[in-house]
């Protein structure tokens, strides 16, 4: 990590060493600066190329921040990159963290990550998700394996690689464009702009989703060794840790405790032993370990309503256990107050865009039109347009409290909609500025501007054509499904955060993205 810094560093020496040097001399350093400039190139355009996959490794927004910037580092598997959100911890605590988590992170690959970030960053804390201390293979699938040795730089990854990796695959985890380079055919705006739901958050990952489950229990107090492989490297991580003075709080979060995940080979009923058995490590190296298999009580997360499925928390649950971890950090640890340290404002920045984030991932998110509707609320200003038009129909199943709700948010001539004839129908809301055209069964359109970008609406029922359309520039944003086709644009960033369509003409308006 942290390539990019290394690479302009080089090439800002190349050329101030030319000043002064014979011709010969001069030409060995300009073939010395194209060198350096086509590794600069590699170090921008690969990125590119390992996205998808990367949505789910380290966050490559890591790079932007410089050496000895956070106190606290978080590393291990998904289920902490869902649960700890860094920038809360930033704005309720003044703890300053990263997290450095993957999918399907190993013990082993912790090692490695928590070896690079005692280099760069010489955290003062460490927190180690042990959801894999049942795991004995160093590795798994090759996927899961490159979301943290492509992070790497050298010399981790050498060593990484050269230690964990089968010695027949190690030149594609070491020269990683080897492996992603046929993927050009297939590259997408995400590869170029990250994935959203990552995107501003340090590393974590929030979703607003949920997928209800029976239970987080029981749990069983037996303990087992760990399997030879999770045990070693998690001793080295923690063994490292304090040989560089560096402490170290195990964890392990909520989730279905009884779960068979079969794609990964783990039973977690099975697993709940080493989960307990983590605690005589920590107890053999005086460290504290925080298992919330024992707490999920006090937490009172609903099984309903708190995970996708009982793996991963949404981003309601994960403010929760967020909080939790800041207050035991703050008893058990002594750490700097940052949002006291001017060198840290830039935090309070990223905490604004953060949230904006969020509310954006919430909104992207909910299937509820209610709640939907709700949401679009906290967009009527300049910076946003919120676009919709009807298709077919604009539906039968309208309630009053739905038009209610469309009234509120700006569209007053609403109540029409509730009669049981065709109609179609047009609106834009930008800040005060507000569009609405209602018509029959006929064909609607509207042509305007937006911040100097051409936009064009049209609305057709059943029998005029039977199409929505929402064309803001050249393309057209319309999910163009029977009922609302609502599209929510950033006219400031000039970028869509969401286009969806609710039937509204079954009592479930079914939601469409």
């Amino acid at each position: 990590m942290m390539r990019n810094h290394l690479f302009m560093g080089i090439f800002k020496r190349v050329i101030v060493s030319m000043r002064g040097l014979s011709d010969n001399k001069r030409k060995m350093m300009k073939f010395a600066g194209f060198i350096v400039c086509v590794l600069l190139v590699c170090q921008v355009i690969f990125p590119v190329f390992e996205s998808n996959s990367m949505q789910q490794g380290v966050s490559n927004e890591y790079d932007r921040f410089g050496k000895d910037t956070f106190d606290v580092i978080l590393a291990g598997s998904s289920t902490i990159m869902y649960g700890i959100h860094p920038l809360q911890l930033y704005d309720e605590y003044g703890i300053s963290s990263y997290s450095l988590t993957t999918a399907a992170q190993r013990i082993p690959l912790t090692y490695y990550l928590v070896k690079e970030a005692l280099r760069e960053q010489h955290p003062q804390l460490v927190v180690i998700d042990v959801y894999y201390a049942g795991y004995e293979q160093t590795t798994s699938f090759d996927g899961h394996t490159h979301l943290v040795t492509d992070a790497l730089s050298f010399p981790e990854k050498l060593a990484c690689v050269t230690d964990v990796v089968p010695q027949q695959k190690q030149a594609d985890f070491l020269f990683e464009f080897g492996t992603y380079h046929t993927r050009w055919e297939n590259l997408s705006k995400a590869d170029f702009y990250g994935n959203p739901n990552r995107r501003g958050t340090y590393g974590a990952k929030a979703w607003y989703g949920s997928i209800p489950f029976d239970s987080f229990g029981p749990v069983i107090e037996t303990r087992a060794p760990l399997p030879e492989n999770a045990d070693k490297y998690l001793r080295k991580t923690i063994e490292m840790c304090q040989e560089n003075g560096v402490e170290v709080l195990l964890t392990l979060m909520p989730m279905d405790y009884n779960k068979v995940v079969e794609n990964g080979g783990i039973d977690r009923a099975e697993w709940q032993k080493y989960w307990n058995g983590v605690q005589d490590i920590a107890d053999e190296y005086g460290i504290n370990y925080l298992n919330f298999m024992h707490c999920y009580d006090e937490l009172q997360f609903d099984p309903a309503d708190s995970t996708d499925g009982g793996t991963h928390l949404n981003a309601y649950s994960a403010e929760t256990i967020t909080r939790y971890l800041g207050e035991y950090l703050k008893e058990n640890y002594t750490l700097e107050d940052v949002r006291e340290n001017p060198s840290y404002d830039f935090m309070r920045e990223d905490f604004e865009r953060y949230q904006e984030y969020k509310t954006e991932l919430e909104l992207m998110s909910t299937k509820d039109l209610g709640d939907y509707l709700d949401l679009l609320k906290n967009y009527r200003s300049s910076r946003y347009t919120i676009f919709v038009s009807v298709k077919d129909i604009q539906g039968y199943a309208l309630t009053q409290d739905i038009i209610e709700k469309m009234i509120n948010l700006g569209y007053e001539g609403g109540g029409i909609l509730l009669d049981k004839q065709y109609h179609s129908f047009i609106g834009m809301i930008h800040g005060a500025k507000v569009v609405e055209m209602y018509g029959g069964d006929e064909a609607l359109f509207y042509d305007g501007e937006i911040n100097r970008r051409k936009v064009f609406l049209s609305s057709r029922t059943l029998e005029q054509g039977n199409l929505s359309e929402i064309k803001i520039g050249a393309k057209d944003y319309s999910v163009n499904k029977r009922g609302l086709n609502f599209v929510l644009y950033d006219n400031q960033a000039e970028e869509v955060i969401d286009a969806v369509s609710f039937d509204t003409h079954v009592p479930e308006f079914t939601c469409s993205r």
